[in-house]
C-alpha cells in the first residue's frame, strides 16, 4: 500500500539528447499524468489551471501535444511537486522535448505515417523487424532504396524521392552511435534475395552491402533469414517493427505495422507483447544469425 501512495518520480529518466525529442516528451507526459492521478485532480480541473480543454490535456498527457514550459511548471505547482531535483530534471527534459524531431531535416520526405517510428527509434534499446518482401529500410543501398520508393510512389518528383532515400539511408547511423546504440534484429524472408529489384547488379551490390554491414556492425546488427520451410510462421503479409526502449518504465514498447498507404501503431502492453511473441517465434524458426553471412554469399551467385 505504501508503494502505491509513493509520489511519482522522473529521476529515473536521464537527459539523453541522442534519444530525440519525442522520447523526452513522452516521458514527461506520462510523468505529468501520474502526478495528476497521485494528486487526485480531475482532468477538467487540471486543464482549467492552464487554460486549455480536457482533450488538449489528454493529448499533452500522451505525448501527442507540444509541451510548453510555462504550462508544465504550472501543472507541477498544482500537483504539489516541490522536490527541487524532480523539477530540475523536468526542466532539462522539457527543454529537450521542444527540440526539432529527429526526422525534421527530412520533413518534406518523411511520410506522416512513418514519423512516430522515426521519432522514437533513436531511443530504442532493441529493434526487432520482420520484412517479408524487401530488404528492411535501414539496410538498403541508395540505388535499391530509390527503385523501391519509385515503384511504390511513381508520381513523386525526383527531388522528393532523393530526399526519401537520404532519410532511409540516414537511419542506419543510430546503430553506429558511440553511446548506447540500439541493437537491430532483422528477419527477412529468403524470397527477398530472389525478388529482383532493379538490375542483377543492384541486387549483387545490395547483398554485398549487407555482408559489409554484418562485419561493420557485428555487435549491433543480427540478421536472420526465414526460409519457405517456416510455413505459416512466415505467412505475415506486412512488415512489423517492435521497439523496446532504454527506459521501459517511462516508455512502453511500440509496435509499427506497415500498410500500403499508411501504418498502424500499437502500444498497449497486451498488443505489443502479442506481436513480440510473433517476432520471437520468427527469429526462432529462421536460420540462426551466425549462418546468415554464408547464405548471403550463396545468394550472390544468383546475381553474378
Amino acid at each position: 500500500m505504501a508503494a502505491e501512495q509513493q509520489a511519482p518520480s522522473i529521476l529515473g529518466f536521464p537527459h539523453r539528447p541522442e534519444w530525440g525529442a519525442a522520447a523526452h516528451r513522452r516521458a514527461v507526459a506520462g510523468y505529468l499524468r501520474r502526478c495528476r492521478d497521485h494528486a487526485r485532480i480531475g482532468a477538467r480541473q487540471a486543464a482549467r489551471c492552464i487554460g486549455t480543454s480536457e482533450s488538449t490535456l489528454s493529448r499533452l498527457e500522451t505525448g501527442l501535444a507540444p509541451l510548453k514550459p510555462v504550462e508544465v511548471e504550472r501543472l507541477l505547482d498544482v500537483y504539489g511537486v516541490r522536490d527541487p531535483a524532480e523539477r530540475q530534471r523536468i526542466t532539462l527534459l522539457v527543454a529537450e522535448a521542444t527540440q526539432p524531431e529527429s526526422w525534421h531535416p527530412y520533413a518534406h520526405a518523411a511520410p506522416n505515417s512513418l514519423r512516430p517510428l522515426l521519432a522514437m527509434e533513436p531511443a530504442a534499446r532493441r529493434i526487432i523487424s520482420y520484412e517479408p518482401q524487401l530488404v528492411p529500410g535501414w539496410l538498403q543501398t541508395e540505388e535499391y532504396a530509390q527503385i523501391v520508393i519509385r515503384a511504390t510512389h511513381p508520381t513523386l518528383p525526383a527531388k522528393e524521392i532523393d530526399e526519401r532515400v537520404r532519410l532511409r539511408r540516414a537511419r542506419i547511423d543510430m546503430l553506429r552511435r558511440r553511446v548506447d546504440p540500439p541493437v537491430l534484429l532483422a528477419v527477412m524472408d529468403s524470397e527477398v534475395f530472389r525478388r529482383q529489384v532493379g538490375t542483377p547488379g543492384v541486387m549483387y551490390r545490395q547483398i554485398t552491402y549487407l555482408l559489409t554491414l554484418l562485419e561493420d556492425l557485428r555487435y549491433q546488427l543480427r540478421l536472420h533469414i526465414a526460409p519457405l520451410s517456416v510455413g505459416a510462421a512466415g505467412a505475415i503479409g506486412h512488415p512489423i517493427v517492435h521497439l523496446r526502449f532504454f527506459a521501459p518504465e517511462y516508455l512502453p514498447d511500440m509496435v509499427y505495422l506497415e500498410q500500403y498507404e499508411g501504418a498502424v501503431y500499437r502500444e498497449k502492453p497486451s498488443e505489443s507483447e502479442r506481436y513480440l511473441a510473433v517476432l520471437n517465434h520468427l527469429c526462432g524458426v529462421a536460420t540462426p544469425a551466425d549462418q546468415t553471412a554464408s547464405l548471403l554469399r550463396q545468394a550472390l551467385d544468383t546475381w553474378r
